[in-house]
């Protein structure tokens, strides 16, 4: 029996010399993301950050599921702000194609995980807006970005009741790990907030009317061996993955959703 293939997106790194000197740029993606979907029964394939989107589309074509991985901030002027101070490692190249390949993914009704920044950027998709530096612009804000010397459960997470998310972790609240400055700040279309943290920071979309579609602010991937809970999110994005009925090519009827994510590709 063939396995479920989910394509996960990448970003980019520099490699350095021992000079300091940056010899080759390489595609990055933490490899816990890749041991929690083999884990899952998974096939992942990485995507490269590209420009090309008939290759984009190949790709997607191919796959069964999307995971959007954590990384840095997409560029605010993609939700029609000018950019906060704090701000930083921007990457156009990777925003164009992770919008791209969401648009493609939503067209084809597959099952779509976004972590950390993957729901961010699943939620501007959307035509969603972002809270640029959870520190200096949320009052009361509690720490959402980790400095323990090994991974830590960092603050606690209240769950929708009747969310999918609740249905994927079987409970209403628990802590999490977080790495994070930027948050969902409005909601995109088609989307539901299902869990948020002490502070009211929302830490987790997914789609309204059922679809398969989730994200999450917290990075499960890191904890999936020491904490098995975790992996219970790629669980439900392989068993979703394997599925799922609908792999044929957009159609000229798309939904709301589809059409909103057209505009910004």
């Amino acid at each position: 029996m063939s396995k479920p293939v989910i394509l996960i997106t990448t970003g980019k790194q520099g490699q350095l010399t021992p000079r300091g000197e940056i010899q080759a740029v390489t595609a990055n993606c933490n490899m816990q993301y890749v041991h929690s979907v083999v884990r899952a029964g998974g096939a992942p394939v990485l995507l490269p950050c590209m420009a090309d989107k008939e290759a984009i589309q190949a790709a997607l074509l191919a796959a069964d599921g999307l995971l959007l991985t954590g990384g840095g901030d997409i560029l605010s002027l993609a939700y029609g702000e000018e950019p906060h101070p704090a701000s930083k490692y921007q990457d156009p190249v990777r925003d164009a194609m992770e919008f791209e390949v969401t648009r493609l993914a939503l067209d084809r009704e597959l099952p779509v995980l976004g972590i950390c920044r993957g729901v961010q950027l699943l939620n501007v998709a959307l035509g969603g807006t972002l809270i640029q530096d959870v520190p200096s612009q949320v009052r009361g804000a509690v720490k959402h970005y980790s400095q323990g010397l090994d991974t830590v459960l960092l603050h606690t997470l209240d769950i929708e009741e009747d969310s999918l998310l609740a249905r994927v972790f079987q409970t209403t609240s628990m802590a999490v790990n977080s790495y994070h400055h930027q948050a969902v700040k409005d909601v995109g279309l088609g989307l539901r907030t299902n869990c948020q943290a002490r502070d009211g920071v929302i830490e987790g979309i997914e789609a309204a009317d059922g679809r398969p579609i989730l994200g999450v602010q917290f990075h499960p991937e890191e904890l999936t061996e020491k904490h098995p809970r975790f992996q219970m999110l790629f669980d439900w994005l392989v068993v979703e993955a394997g599925t799922s009925a609908d792999r044929s090519a957009p159609d000229e009827d798309s939904t709301e959703l589809s059409t909103r994510t057209a505009a910004l590709a």
